[in-house]
């Protein structure tokens, strides 16, 4: 690839800033909504209730068309750099952080199950990458199903991380879990979130572009 014309990826897509905006415009529609129909609805006997489910049904509905639109037109501002001579990760036209891509860089890769339920559905996968030279990492992820796991062109990359409780004796297991509990703390401070398909168009350019970084991880 031609450094001239280097591959950007966007990076955080719901970023704290639009879901501030976004928890704002639910409470406030769901707010006018309640208002509105809790003043035609008074006078009959289930009107409050009613109220109260137009309000909530209205500030989903709402705020579900406002999230689309908002992620198309509202950017992080940050994005990973991908070229045949540095990987950097860019906040508008910034380095925040760079990889001298004609040296080697140590990959990490890890995966792991999300117990609760947050934005992302319980049982999903946080899948990680940790791109380490020297002092330097960058750290992204992405979310995915099982199904969306498994359909990766090379899910066997990913190293289950393992709770500290759980480990296994063998000390070459251990070392490598640490390496990559260190790399988690990382991507859950300073990590860059790719959306499914932009984390597997970064795993191909990897591939096809630096395939001894692949060989080996952890």
């Amino acid at each position: 690839m031609d450094d001239a014309q280097p591959i950007r990826l966007p990076v955080d897509p719901e970023h704290n800033a639009l879901r501030f905006a976004i928890l704002l415009c639910f409470i406030g529609v769901g707010v006018l909504a309640f208002m509105l129909s809790n003043a035609l609805l008074a006078s009959t006997d289930f009107g409050g209730i009613l109220s109260v489910v137009i309000g909530v049904g209205a500030a989903i509905l709402v705020t579900r068309v406002v999230e689309i639109r908002l992620r198309k037109l509202w950017p992080s501002g940050r994005s990973l750099e991908l070229s045949s001579t540095r990987i950097r990760l860019m906040l508008r036209e910034e380095a925040q952080r760079e990889l001298d891509a004609a040296q080697h860089v140590n990959v990490l890769a890890w995966r792991f199950a999300i117990s609760r339920r947050t934005r992302v559905p319980k049982g999903w996968y946080v899948v990680s990458l940790g791109l380490v030279q020297e002092d330097t990492t960058i750290a992204v992820y992405t979310f995915m199903s099982p199904d969306e796991y498994q359909a990766l062109p090379n899910p066997d990359l990913f190293t289950v991380l393992v709770p500290t409780k759980k480990q296994d004796a063998d000390v070459r297991l251990a070392g490598q879990q640490r390496r990559l509990r260190e790399a988690e703390i990382w991507r859950w401070h300073e990590g860059a979130e790719l959306t499914k398909e932009d984390f597997t168009v970064l795993l191909d350019y990897l591939k096809a572009n630096f395939p001894a970084w692949m060989v080996q991880t952890a």
